[in-house]
């Protein structure tokens, strides 16, 4: 089964920004100590910083530290893995010792902030994800925990995602995943040009005889042809939208 790291990530609606004009602060909200705020640029413009999941965030409303849904474990104080907007940052500053980005236009009514460690090496490692091709038609098994044999079958010419880092039987099964991205090749005609989520498990000899490693510029297409991953990109740790491309931070 994929790990959930941006495989729906471009599966979703376009964002919009939201409000949380319904969030109460927290009660015990300590006094804030924050320095000045720094540019990143001399002319202020904005600095694209990339695309986050779930990446903790700070929200202040009035001055005062609150919690989304005033609920410390709501999964609104993170960044939402769906979410295809990039985030966006003037500037950083310090708040309470530890150096946060602003991220811009989050919430239309309250400010939010990010620790910049989370846009660094550390958080920007994509090498669980590789492009192939499939050389030969092959049929998958389900990607559930039985990996019954009701799979998808991939055809001649598929591009297909390989996670390497599985949350279960890795030993025995590699997990593989198709966006089926322009509906010739694969076997059961299923086109599904917004989404990723369609694949399965092929046993290591049947991915040895059937697959390869793709180029370093083989596209991996989501979204309607929008956005993609490439061996190349992946290996930057980042992934490209309309052409552009942007570094993805994950926690």
């Amino acid at each position: 089964m994929f790990k959930n790291k941006f495989i729906k990530l471009l599966t979703a609606a376009a964002f919009a920004v939201i409000s949380i004009s319904a969030v109460n602060t927290v009660s015990n909200a300590s006094t804030v100590q924050a320095s000045a705020f720094h540019y990143l640029r001399k002319d202020h413009k904005l600095v694209t910083l990339g695309y986050g999941e779930k990446l903790p965030l700070l929200i202040y409303k009035n001055g005062k530290h609150i919690y989304a849904n005033d609920d410390p474990q709501s999964t609104a104080n993170y960044t939402d893995e769906n979410d295809i907007d990039t985030l966006k940052t003037h500037g950083w500053k310090y708040i309470n010792g530890v150096k946060y980005y602003k991220i811009y236009n989050y919430f239309n009514d309250a400010s939010v902030y990010i620790n910049t460690k989370y846009f660094t090496k550390k958080y920007n490692d994509m090498s669980y994800l590789t492009v192939y091709r499939v050389n030969s038609k092959i049929k998958a098994l389900a990607d559930d925990m039985q990996n019954t044999d009701d799979g998808m079958w991939y055809g001649k010419g598929d591009i297909i995602l390989v996670n390497n880092f599985s949350l279960w039987n890795h030993d025995k099964y590699v997990d593989t995943i198709s966006p089926m991205q322009d509906g010739k090749h694969n076997a059961d005609g299923w086109y599904a040009p917004q989404g990723s989520g369609i694949g399965g498990e092929l046993t290591h000899e049947d991915f040895k005889n059937h697959c390869s490693k793709a180029s370093a510029n083989t596209k991996y297409l989501l979204n309607s042809g929008e956005d993609w991953y490439t061996n190349a990109s992946l290996a930057r740790g980042g992934m490209y939208h309309k052409g552009h491309f942007y570094k993805v931070y994950s926690r």
